[in-house]
């Protein structure tokens, strides 16, 4: 692809040399987590090696510098996803940031939760905790198509919250989260959005999208595992009750009571993890400097050979449609997707297989669960080669 050095790319990546069962290693789990170019490892090296202090915690000048270093990657997600600095929370994964979320709207008084039978069991789970006793849950059928239509988003209302997956991270298709938000904010509802999938592969803009919550982890974009960031828009952000305590998080306190400090300091109590943000920042640096679209049309091309090295291989089914997101959920006619995730590991390919935290979207499908390769920037065509080649041969030896 002209303009797309996808050996140069894989040069910054160290993993990638590994071998896989002493053949070439094909890592096709990057829905799971992505691998961390060196600019990564480097930026968190640096601060452990240099700045290492508490951010906002006193006033010497290391204690400066990793403030600075800890604000600096705030205000780089913020620009990542068309948000204010003051609108970035960091958590340690999306998970967290979507069980913040949850709270959150149970707490503003939501008793209706519209959620979807796509949804990772961190954005089912997290709402099941906050509802008890407080509201009641209802979940849209997947259709045969997969995306979320605005015909299927009745009832909400003033006292409701939908919360919705932007990317499934099965069927790997994006949903128009522009048009859902749009429709739970004339409703009067809010808008929670999980981000996890979307945001290493699509240019997301919160305020435009017109979400009120929007969360992603860091891991799967190239930084860091162990953080993640949950997008508060500002006009909620500052009537909301933390819902942990602790240092760092107030303004005063007494034996009487505590006053916090304002968004988003209000939101992370005690010490952060300065090198995961400055990690995540670099993620970031990385991503625009090869640039979201182009990664976009490798990601496509990439989704596209392996559909065709799939269809060829024969007895294959396909769930969803991921060109945007590199995902490929398969099953081989009656064989275990266990069983051919083991041949291909056998052959140097790294996929998922099971139901990927996404049990009532297997039951919809009817399937115990699927084998699922996820491309990424680094990822060659080769490799999906090599995959339709190892699924012809989970045939030939488990048939």
């Amino acid at each position: 692809m002209m303009g797309f050095d996808v050996e140069a790319i894989r040069g910054d990546f160290p993993l990638l040399a590994r071998r896989g069962n002493g053949k070439p290693l094909a890592y096709l789990d990057n829905a799971a987590t992505a691998q961390k170019p060196a600019a990564v490892l480097d930026a968190m090296r640096e601060y452990y090696e240099n700045s290492n202090a508490n951010a906002h915690r006193g006033g010497n000048a290391l204690a400066e510098e990793a403030t600075e270093i800890y604000e600096n990657a705030r205000k780089r997600v913020a620009r990542f996803v068309g948000a204010a600095p003051s609108e970035i929370v960091f958590t340690r994964n999306a998970t967290e940031a979507l069980n913040l979320a949850a709270r959150f709207c149970v707490g503003m008084g939501a008793k209706r939760i519209l959620l979807t039978e796509m949804e990772h069991h961190s954005n089912i789970v997290n709402w099941q905790l906050a509802a008890k006793g407080k509201a009641k849950i209802k979940y849209l059928k997947v259709k045969s198509a997969g995306a979320i239509c605005k015909e299927d988003v009745a009832g909400l209302g003033a006292d409701s919250v939908f919360s919705f997956t932007h990317a499934s991270n099965v069927l790997g298709i994006v949903n128009d989260a522009d048009a859902l938000c749009r429709l739970a904010k004339k409703a009067g509802a809010l808008s929670v959005v999980d981000g996890a999938q979307s945001a290493p592969h699509l240019e997301v803009d919160v305020h435009s999208m017109g979400c009120d919550f929007f969360a992603f982890s860091a891991h799967k974009m190239l930084g860091p595992t162990g953080v993640g960031v949950l997008y508060i828009r500002k006009g909620i952000a500052g009537g909301l009750e933390p819902i942990f305590g602790g240092g760092g998080a107030i303004e005063n306190v007494q034996l009487s009571g505590t006053t916090f400090a304002r968004a988003p300091q209000k939101f992370e109590p005690g010490t952060q993890d300065v090198a995961g943000a400055a990690g995540l920042a670099a993620a970031i640096d990385y991503l625009g400097n090869v640039g979201m679209g182009a990664i976009g049309r490798h990601v496509a091309a990439l989704h596209g050979a392996c559909v065709d090295g799939l269809e060829d291989a024969g007895g294959v089914e396909i769930y969803g449609d991921g060109a945007k997101t590199g995902i490929v959920s398969f099953n081989v006619g009656k064989l275990h997707a266990h069983d051919v995730g083991q041949i291909a590991s056998d052959d140097g390919i790294m996929l998922r297989t099971g139901h990927h935290c996404a049990r009532p979207l297997m039951k919809a499908l009817q399937v115990p669960a699927t084998a699922r390769a996820s491309f990424y920037l680094y990822n060659t065509e080769e490799e999906a080669g090599r995959l339709a080649a190892s699924v012809k041969r989970a045939k030939r030896v488990l048939s």
